[in-house]
């Protein structure tokens, strides 16, 4: 699902560059040592003690000392409130004060500053308790540390409190498992049980962990891909580490990374939805055990947010949200079927899916600054970038295709954009329209551009998967949800109904308490699938169930080709 694309493809993309300190001038990065010691007594959720070694800082008085966000894109964070976390160094217990940073987008970080100078090595100290979730929690990116069947998991920056300086560290990462049940096992993105590596601390925040009774699944002994888990999943978890192996070595061989490992995590939600976050090459999602996924329902999910590992562009997450879950929305789906993994059908079906979606979303119109706005405040805002990022890609595809002949491709393109990633060259906008202005002259590439970010609708090219499938003109009804979910403290309520929506001709009303959301998520894939969402007003429940659909709106999609062949090469 959704990423802070920019700020992790650059901690990784940059492990050796940003905030040198003073060590670095003599060899290798300075030392951080973290250990992370979880606990689950008897009737509890438990906690994890988490305990942080910062070699030699040499922080002034009132330099930043260690960050965590209070909220980030509406995930709540363990936050530390007060005493909770401390410090000290070679002479004693280290004061600190907190503040908070200037608000983003994406939320609000909180920083822990030292009051006086600090004296060799700074020892780092807190307890992280995992969130509480209900059926009415939000769904939303994975960040947040919860409890599971006697275990952990969930990302650094909803827990972890890193270094405010950015590295790189020598980061050696141990967990401490001597008041866990024989059997437990630790595992970080990078690795399981102790691990080293030269990293910079934002790879600490985004990347997961998970502690507990885990189980694992590899699909050899040699797979560079491993699939956790803490409860039994309710699908067939090794036809799904099978099919997320063969997808990783294939995508992984295409964008020349051959080398690196994979690590896929998977927990359950009291709530209705399936959701996933790609973060330091792994992603985590999250289903809902009574929907009874099966391999097949989850595999688009795991597809896209492994593309997420490679492309990427340079830029606020506003501006370049629709590269980045674009070209996973694109080649998710491609490389699947390049690979074997998808039939020609199911492609289609595929992408189709995606123009529904694009035609059908009540942010088309907008411009991508407007959605960008509401992005990290209305769910439904957050599959804008999806749906239009993969037209204007296929549309880009289509045009480079007609202009060289079908010598030239988008991959060409976006090879080129990861290579320039790697080598931490330019790649931003103006690099991506540089290339594809190459490709399809200057003034072409800029007016589809400008089309895509002004909410032009994006007409599908004929072109476009010609000649196996053909573009066909059929209007769609506009997805309404007819409200926006909000949080309010820990309750999700209903705020901004449409008065002439579905769902107040079925009688949900602003500031209705949301007990159990409707799972917009299969709705948005088809105009027929009705939602059922459990509400509160004045200490009653109640139950709706209606159409989450507005007026019809200009669309199109594809269709087999009379006479094609039952495979064709994209």
């Amino acid at each position: 699902m959704k990423r802070l694309s920019v700020m992790i493809g650059a901690a990784l993309a940059c492990a050796c560059s940003g905030f040198a300190p003073a060590a670095m001038a003599a060899g290798a990065p300075p030392s951080l040592n973290v250990v992370l010691k979880p606990h689950v007594p008897a009737g509890t959720a438990g906690y994890i003690d988490v305990t942080m070694a910062i070699q030699a800082p040499s922080l002034e008085a009132g330099a930043p000392l260690v960050r965590l966000p209070l909220q980030l894109v509406g995930i709540p964070t363990a936050r530390y409130d007060g005493d909770a976390l401390t410090a000290r160094d070679d002479q004693g217990p280290l004061a600190l004060e907190i503040s908070e940073e200037k608000p983003q987008p994406e939320g609000v970080y909180r920083r822990w500053s030292v009051k006086r100078a600090t004296k060799g090595d700074v020892v780092v100290s807190f307890r992280a308790p995992p969130r509480v979730v209900t059926a009415s929690t939000n769904n939303g990116p994975l960040f947040d540390l919860r409890a599971e069947n006697g275990g952990f998991e969930g990302a650094g920056v909803g827990f972890l409190a890193t270094p405010a300086a950015a590295g790189p560290y020598s980061v050696d990462l141990k967990w401490d498992l001597s008041d866990m049940p024989a059997g437990t096992r630790g595992v970080w993105s990078l690795g399981e049980g102790e691990v080293k590596a030269v990293v910079p601390s934002e790879v600490l925040s985004f990347s997961y962990y998970a502690a507990g009774p885990l189980k694992s699944q590899s699909s050899s002994t040699d797979s560079r891909l491993n699939v956790y888990w803490l409860s039994e999943p309710p699908f067939d978890a090794k036809a799904f580490s099978t099919w997320v192996s063969k997808f990783y070595n294939y995508t992984s061989t295409f964008f020349g990374d051959t080398k690196s490992s994979y690590r896929v995590f998977m927990r359950q939600n009291p709530y209705a939805g399936t959701g996933g976050t790609a973060l330091a090459h792994s992603f985590m999602f999250g289903y809902y055990p009574p929907a009874k996924p099966t391999v097949e329902d989850l595999r688009d999910l795991v597809a896209h947010e492994m593309a997420h590992t490679w492309p990427m562009l340079e830029g606020s997450h506003g501006e370049t949200a629709w590269y980045s879950e674009g070209t996973a929305e694109y080649y998710s789906l491609l490389m699947a079927y390049r690979a074997g993994l998808l039939t020609l059908d199911e492609y289609l079906a595929s992408i189709n899916q995606r123009a529904d979606g694009y035609y059908a979303s009540p942010s088309r119109s907008m411009t991508t600054a407007d959605a960008a706005k509401l992005f990290w405040k209305d769910p439904m805002m957050q599959k804008d970038p999806y749906g239009r990022g993969f037209l204007y890609l296929v549309q880009t595809n289509a045009a480079i295709l007609a202009k060289s002949g079908g010598k030239h491709s988008l991959d060409d393109v976006v090879l080129e954009i990861y290579r320039r990633t790697e080598k931490q060259e330019p790649h931003g906008i103006a690099e991506w329209l540089d290339l594809v202005g190459k490709e399809i002259g200057p003034a072409e590439a800029q007016a589809a551009f400008d089309a895509m970010k002004s909410g032009k609708t994006l007409v599908i090219p004929d072109n476009a998967f010609a000649p196996c499938f053909k573009v066909v003109s059929e209007p769609r009804h506009a997805f309404e949800l007819g409200y926006v979910r909000s949080n309010s403290g820990s309750d999700a309520v209903v705020t901004d109904l449409k008065p002439d929506s579905a769902a107040a001709k079925a009688g949900v009303k602003n500031g209705d308490k949301i007990l159990k959301a409707p799972d917009a998520s299969k709705a948005w894939k088809s105009e027929t699938t009705e939602v059922t969402g459990v509400f509160e007003r004045d200490g009653k429940s109640y139950t709706v169930t209606y159409l989450p659909r507005g007026a019809a709106v200009e669309a199109y999609h594809w269709e087999r080709a009379k006479g094609a062949a039952p495979t064709c090469k994209f």
